[in-house]
């Protein structure tokens, strides 16, 4: 008798110990979907937009990228995006790359809000040339003309503050110049006699600037102030400009004005007492409507030539 009552309490206690280990392992199945759930419902949804901050364009195709995962994306055609992202302790810095323009990192503070991230243009060889020498905007490559194109940054970057200077920069092109009238302008060889006899003669090169002819050889000694770019077209260039362009086109063009307000000052100094000056001052005056640009450029240098009276110096002559 005692001994199936010891039997039957062994038995209880069995039952009682599985069904207990039973519970346990149901617990740690509810934890685990549990933790699962709350990872899979912790994700973020980063969203932005990518805009041009100059021209306040939105940009389409600009890389975004969490540095140091393989989180991106790509933004559509109004510059948006959305990354879904699990980590936000470690992965918080956004990294944005454009052709054209200078990458950008941004450390991200605020999951929940979405972004609005300016980028700005910078100096990259990979830029699209556009040019405007067949009365359209065109890219350089599409052109079947010899054409050679110099951009606002080259320009500044090499001091080239004249078609005396730019032109170390552009094959076969020549500038002869003693005085403003007795200035020659020539490509490949082909322009106008240099000396007293072209004086009042039409050029070989025609020289536009914004699209507007300048008839007399002077102009192209005139200092550059405030120029997007310099298109150098070769050879005859009649069916698109007309007359004097036998050789081929000078076609300048200046930066627009913009809507946010900005200022350039430039001042440079050198020997025989040479100055020069340049401002130019861009914004708005009726907003997102109407906007200006004023420019400004002066330069100043002695003579090279000493002149003595008395077999004393007295001044460089002008």
């Amino acid at each position: 008798m005692k001994k199936n009552s010891l039997q039957i309490i062994s038995l209880i206690l069995l039952i009682a110990i599985s069904s207990l280990l039973h519970a346990q392992e149901s617990d740690t199945t509810q934890s685990i979907q549990v933790s699962v759930q709350n990872k899979l419902t912790s994700k973020h949804l980063l969203k932005g937009t990518i805009l041009n901050i100059a021209k306040n364009e939105r940009l389409f195709g600009a890389n975004v990228v969490l540095k140091g995962t393989t989180l991106g994306a790509t933004t559509d055609e109004k510059g948006y995006f959305e990354i879904a992202v699990d980590d936000t302790t470690t992965n918080n810095i956004l990294i944005i790359t454009y052709l054209g323009y200078e990458d950008k990192e941004l450390e991200i503070k605020d999951w929940t809000k979405e972004l609005r991230i300016g980028v700005i243009e910078g100096n990259s060889n990979l830029d699209e040339i556009v040019v405007t020498s067949r009365r359209r905007n065109e890219e350089a490559q599409d052109i079947p003309i010899p054409i050679t194109v110099i951009g606002a940054n080259q320009i500044e970057n090499s001091g080239s503050f004249n078609v005396n200077r730019v032109k170390e920069l552009i094959p076969s092109v020549q500038l002869y110049s003693s005085n403003p009238r007795n200035t020659s302008l020539n490509i490949r060889g082909l322009g106008t006699t240099f000396g007293l006899s072209n004086d009042g003669l039409d050029p070989g090169v025609g020289f536009y600037v914004d699209g507007v002819y300048y008839a007399r050889p002077a102009a192209t000694t005139l200092d550059f102030v405030d120029i997007q770019q310099i298109e150098v077209l070769r050879g005859p260039q009649g069916t698109l400009f007309g007359k004097n362009t036998t050789a081929g086109a000078f076609n300048i063009t200046t930066r627009k004005p913009t809507f946010i307000r900005q200022g350039n000052l430039e001042l440079s100094y050198g020997n025989f007492q040479y100055v020069q000056g340049k401002v130019s001052i861009s914004g708005p005056i009726v907003k997102d409507k109407l906007a200006a640009r004023i420019s400004f450029s002066g330069t100043h240098r002695n003579g090279l030539i000493k002149k003595y009276k008395n077999r004393q110096r007295c001044k460089y002559i002008e």
